[in-house]
Formats: C-alpha cells, structure tokens, sequence
C-alpha cells in the first residue's frame, strides 16, 4: 500500500500576526463547531482510500490549531482514524501557539496521540515579538515549551522567523540558543518576506518600517545556520535543522513529492499528480461541505516534464540533495545523461556538488537556489 500525508487546516486565530497571509478568521465558538462537522465531512468523501493507502503523517496546521476545544481536536484525529488506515508509528504534528498551552491540553493532546509539537515561537525578544503583532511573549514561549516537556513531549519544534525589521544577529544568537539551552530538536528558520495586503507590507511601503538589507539577511541565515549546526541540529532542507531523527516526515512527504491531501479551506492537495485546493472562505467551505459538495480548484495536472522538473526542484532543497537511483527508479530517466551540461555548468560555478551517485546544492548555490532550479528547466 502507498504512503498518503494528511493536512488539516484549522483556520481560526484569536489575532492575525501583522506578517501572517495564510488564510484564518477570528476564532468563534458556532464557526468551531460546524467547521468540525464540515472538516469530518471532507475526510469521508476520500473513505475510499482506506484500502489503498496508508496514512503515516498528520499535520494540523493553521491558523491556530490549539486553539481548538480539545473534544473536537479528538474528533477529528479519531475521524482520520477511523475513515484511513493509519499506520501505528504514525507522525502526528500539531501547531501551537505559546500562549494556547497549559497542562490540561498538553496532557490531552497527548492522550489523543499527538506526538509532535510545533510551536510558534519567532523570537525571544519582546520588542521583536511586538513588532510583527505576536500575542506571546519570551516569557510565555519558554514557558510553553516547560510545560509540553513536561508533559513528555520530546519531539517539538520551534519556528523562528528572521530579516525582520530593527533584528540584529545578536538577538538571532539568543533566541536560538536560549531554544537549544531548552532542548528542542528541531528548528524552522525562516526569513520574512512582506505579502502584499498584511498590515507589515502596507507600513514598508508607507515608509514606516524598513526591511533588512540583503547582505544582512544573509548574515542572519549564517549566523543561526551556525549555531544549530554546532549544537547538532543539522540542516536537512533550506530552512529547517534537526537532531537526527527528529527530521519532520510530514514535511518530507513535499520535499519528496510524495502524496498528501488537505482538509479544510485554502488547504492544498497533491494526489495522482494532480494540485488542487480547497477555496480560502471558511463560509463557503462550511456551506459546501455540510452538503456534501467540496469545491476543489484545480491548479495543474502534471505533465511527466512538469513533475521531473518540480522533482528536482524539491529534492534539491534537500541536504542530501538528488540521487541519480531515484531518479531512474521515479522515471526511467538516466539523470546524468540528460543533465551533463547543466551539471557541469553548475558544479564549474561552484553551485552544485556532483558525485558518481547524485548533486547537491552548494551553500553558495543554497543562497540563489531558484537560479539553479531554472537550469534544469526545458
């Protein structure tokens, strides 16, 4: 049986970070419900993948998914449950933010099976934290990540954001090390970017804010890519360091162009090479789904060029980066014969590491990836 991933989307928040484009709504008791209703819904109408795949990894991302009524988290996790086969050593990740967790719902979380916490930290600097509109604070993300150890939570990850305006490495230095300090095995590290219509894009370009300039960007993804490689958290992708075995298989499942599909409003879909998702408007998808009706927009259905090329393109994110093997073993293709010249282009420019067994991006090759992706372009 095939491997599937499982995203759910939980689109509801107490307040929208002034960063944050992903799709959410201010959290309402009645909306919860009927979301939940309509979410269990959605999951049914793919019950007939129950005895053609196995489910591995749940991702209840957000929004805030913590900041759901833990009865209904249950019903959720218990819907997948029951309408998948899913496998025992399953990986089930929920996001949280800081100020949501306390030894009640930690515990719950646990006794429904979560195994892996994400948790919205972005920084240990008050200032910086009032910046970008969080609701926490340093004292309150330390505190969480206490409680969930507490609570023998031993696989949590901690996002954290940089290049945002008036950071200094310095303060980058302490948020992740105070992190590592505190014993968490894995780290998203993420730079800012400004999407058009949040409440930071219309101050930059209002002129109230400046955002940092690239060469210290680049100062700032050094700098804490060095620390968590000297404290044994290993880049495995771009943006994410982990201790070995604590990689994110979830978030593997895109890397590897892997099978997974979205449950929820604005969730995204990969399934028979086809990318679709769930319309951003939680009142369409509440109305259509109670129903029985799941409008699902189709983005692309991949073509064999299409998917080779975004294969690439993913595998290359990766440390490990792509073998030549599973390149032939995916499409019949000899990677190498039909790649030399972009190969040696490349590995001449010090951009990629070819070997007798595949490439690799280079860490100069890492900062203007996108320029390497479209080499491999036909």
């Amino acid at each position: 049986m095939k491997k599937l991933g499982i995203y759910i989307h939980i689109p509801f928040c107490t307040k929208k970070c002034d960063y944050c484009d992903f799709y959410s709504v201010k959290w309402m008791e009645t909306l919860e419900d009927k979301y939940i209703k309509s979410a269990i819904n959605e999951l049914t109408s793919y019950s007939e993948l129950k005895n053609k795949y196995l489910v591995d990894t749940i991702f209840l991302g957000g929004g805030t998914p913590s900041i759901l009524k833990t009865d209904n988290l249950e019903k959720l996790i218990n819907s997948v449950k029951s309408i998948f086969t899913v496998t025992e050593d399953a990986e089930i990740t929920l996001e949280a933010n800081p100020n949501t967790l306390n030894k009640y719902n930690l515990n719950e979380y646990k006794k429904m099976g979560i195994n892996r916490l994400s948790i919205g930290i972005q920084s240990l600097d008050d200032t910086i934290l009032k910046n970008i509109g969080r609701i926490h604070n340093s004292k309150e993300a330390l505190g969480a990540i206490e409680k969930a150890k507490e609570e023998v939570f031993t696989n949590i990850n901690a996002d954290v954001m940089f290049n945002i305006p008036g950071q200094t490495i310095e303060s980058i230095e302490n948020t992740i090390l105070r992190l590592i300090e505190k014993g968490i095995k894995h780290i998203s590290y993420y730079s800012l970017k400004l999407e058009e219509g949040t409440p930071m894009y219309i101050l930059e370009r209002d002129n109230k804010i400046t955002m940092p300039k690239e060469e210290l960007e680049r100062e700032m993804y050094y700098a804490g890519r060095d620390i968590m490689e000297k404290h044994g958290l290993v880049q495995y992708e771009i943006s994410n360091f982990a201790v070995t075995g604590f990689e994110c298989r979830h978030n593997l499942k895109y890397w590897n162009q892997e099978e997974y599909i979205g449950i929820g409003p604005s969730a995204h879909s990969f399934f028979n090479a086809v990318r679709y998702n769930n319309p951003s408007d939680l009142k369409e998808y509440i109305q259509g789904a109670l129903r029985g009706n799941f409008q699902r927009n189709i983005q692309e259905s991949l073509t064999e060029e299409s998917l080779i090329f975004e294969y690439i393109m993913l595998r290359l994110r990766l440390n490990e980066g792509l073998k030549f093997t599973d390149f032939k073993k995916k499409f019949s293709i000899d990677f190498f014969e039909k790649y030399k010249k972009e190969i040696e282009y490349l590995t001449k420019n010090h951009l990629i590491v070819s070997t007798s067994e595949g490439i690799k991006l280079t860490q100069k090759g890492m900062d203007i990836s996108n320029y390497v992706f479209i080499q491999f372009m036909e």
